[in-house]
Order: structure tokens, then C-alpha cells, then sequence
């Protein structure tokens, strides 16, 4: 329907089935997303109360090659990540020998204002969103997406919201469990022994063998 506005949360892992769906063909059942057509034929049911997010490795930047395994929910007001590596750098290693592309911290992609955070981290104003944009990030962080839509200030942990968490908690660990997440099921991620096919300026830049 033109002009209608549907405010509950989805993902791009929505298109495909979308699409596959609105051409008559049978939708295949490694796709774990839902069709968008309820939605866009606005039937009664259509309904979504919660979006699911992973990311692994989108560069070559930390050692061995590994990616940066994060989970997360988003619903209306809360999102919800799970970072089940928080030892590894999310944004990769400050060191460039350990990437791919030869740069600091590799997965943010050179540019001023990369440059000027780096020039100026010790420096009074500055460290706040040198931390925000390359440091470390806990085991779990939880944010109000509606009253801190930036998403700055991390509520895990906090007593007055541990029930929040707990169920946000639950509600991804369900669903990573029947997705066969290899994450939630304790299995080897063969993710972290992706050959890397893009352009190698660090000659001395390994993968780790799968064990």
C-alpha cells in the first residue's frame, strides 16, 4: 500500500526470500529470514518484533586472519550484541603488520577522520571517540536504541536493566540455536580460516591453518 509506513525491525537477509517469493519460486531452507510480502500486501499477521545481526570477518586485519565474531537483536528499543571474541580488536589490529591491506586498524578504512582521531587519541577531547570508534568492546553490550540512538551508552550489566538482558539474551540464543549457529553450538567457526582474496599489500600476512 503507498503512503503506509511499517516500523518494525528487519534486515537485507529479508530480500532474497522476498524476492523468490514474489516471483513464485519455493524458497530454500538454508534462508533463515522471513518473506517481506505479508508486509507488503499488508495482511493482519505481518509482524515483526525483532531483526537478528552477525558479523565475522569483513577484512584481513587481526592475527591469523581472524574476523571479529559478533551476534546481536535489535527490537524496537533495544539492541542487544553478543561479541564472542572481546580479546580480538573489533576494528583489527592497531599493528598493520597484522593486515592484510598494511594499515592500523584495518576494518575502518583510511580517511581524515581516521587520521585525525589516531594524531589526537592522548589529546583532552579526543579520546572518548578514539575508544568509541577502535577500542575493545566487552562480551556483551546493551543499548536503549530509541533514547540513545547512537548507541554510546552500553546498559549491560546494569542491575536495573538485567532483565531486559536476559530475555534479549535468550531470545538470540533461540534463535542462533535453531539457525545452527556454530557460535551458539560450542563447533569450530570454519569462517576464521577463510582463504583472503583481496588485495595483499603485507607480503608477510598469514592466514592460520584450520586445525
Amino acid at each position: 500500500m503507498p503512503g503506509r509506513v511499517f516500523n518494525d525491525p528487519v534486515n537485507l537477509s529479508a530480500l532474497a526470500p522476498t524476492f523468490l517469493d514474489a516471483a513464485g519460486l519455493a524458497i530454500p531452507n538454508m534462508m533463515t529470514a522471513k518473506s517481506l510480502n505479508d508486509v507488503l500486501k499488508d495482511k493482519p499477521e505481518a509482524k515483526r518484533t525483532a531483526a537478528f545481526i552477525a558479523m565475522e570477518r569483513h577484512d584481513g586485519c587481526r592475527k591469523g586472519g581472524k574476523g571479529y565474531p559478533c551476534r546481536a537483536i535489535r527490537t524496537k528499543d533495544y539492541m542487544y550484541i553478543l561479541n564472542h571474541k572481546p580479546d580480538r580488536w573489533p576494528a583489527g589490529n592497531p599493528d598493520r603488520e597484522f593486515c592484510a591491506r598494511y594499515i592500523p586498524f584495518g576494518e575502518v578504512d583510511s580517511s581524515p577522520t581516521k587520521s585525525l582521531l589516531m594524531d589526537n587519541k592522548d589529546k583532552p577531547g579526543f579520546k572518548r571517540f578514539y575508544d568509541l570508534a577502535f577500542a575493545k568492546r566487552p562480551a556483551a553490550e546493551l543499548y536503549h536504541a530509541t533514547k540513545d540512538p547512537g548507541q554510546l551508552v552500553n546498559l549491560a550489566g546494569k542491575p536495573e536493566y538485567a532483565e531486559i538482558q536476559r530475555k534479549l539474551g535468550a531470545q538470540l540464543k533461540q534463535r542462533l540455536m535453531s539457525t545452527k549457529d556454530p557460535r551458539a553450538l560450542g563447533l569450530d567457526a570454519p569462517w576464521d580460516y577463510y582463504p583472503y582474496y583481496g588485495a595483499m599489500r603485507n607480503k608477510n600476512w598469514k592466514v592460520d591453518p584450520k586445525p
